[in-house]
């Protein structure tokens, strides 16, 4: 059984990850091959090798960064979506997963799983807006960064540290982890501005929105052209 099965602390270490977060990610069921034996969590060796392949395969290897990405270039390679349904976090990601056009090597579960496992550490939402990205630890690589920004139906429950309901989700899938640090660090500078989030939460066409991004970023974070 011993060579079948391994425990807890076994499972974090090979994730990376602390036993606190593969406890937090139970408790989500984030971890379909967990199975309880004598009232503790076991994991079955084989399906945990097989999962952890599958989040570091080849797609993980880095291209060249660009330097010069931006949030609002991220978008318009990305999509904007409106109406989003679900009444928590997980059943959010699932519906903004299920709705972007999927390309040839996008993997809706490995995607949905790393951003699991990122958000399963602390919520990435603050003032009713979600920064999502996949996990640094288990990353995967999309062709072309992008930037999926989704208005929700209905405010839901994200876990937030300021306890506010989500009420828009931007999704970082980037080309590689350079690209990610720079879309992550430029959206986190433009989510410190009140009035920037207010902007966004009006839920404005795609066409103001883009137009919006490019005079944020020109003013906040000035640099390349938009």
């Amino acid at each position: 059984m011993d060579k079948t099965f391994i425990g807890v602390r076994n499972l974090a270490a090979g994730m990376g990850v602390s036993e606190k977060t593969v406890y937090r990610m139970l408790n989500d069921n984030q971890l379909p091959f967990a199975v309880k034996i004598g009232g503790q969590w076991r994991f079955r060796k084989d399906a945990v090798e097989n999962w952890l392949a599958s989040q570091t395969h080849e797609e993980s290897a880095p291209g060249k960064t660009d330097y010069e990405i931006t949030v609002a270039r991220a978008l318009a390679h990305g999509t904007v979506l409106y109406r989003i349904h679900g009444n928590n976090r997980d059943e959010v990601l699932s519906s903004l997963l299920g709705a972007i056009p999927h390309h040839p090597g996008f993997d809706e579960q490995k995607i949905r799983l790393s951003i699991l496992l990122r958000e399963s550490m602390a919520s990435s939402c603050l003032a009713g807006v979600a920064c999502m990205a996949t996990s640094p630890e288990h990353p995967v690589y999309t062709e072309k960064s992008l930037i999926i920004l989704a208005f929700l139906e209905e405010a839901a429950n994200f876990k937030a540290l300021d306890r506010k309901a989500a009420q828009a989700v931007f999704l970082i899938l980037s080309a590689n982890a350079g690209e990610q640090a720079i879309l992550e660090t430029r959206l986190r500078r433009l989510l410190m501005e009140l009035r920037f989030i207010d902007d966004i939460l009006r839920q404005p066409g795609r066409i103001e929105l883009q137009q919006l991004l490019n005079d944020w970023e020109n003013k906040l974070l000035p640099g390349p052209k938009q």
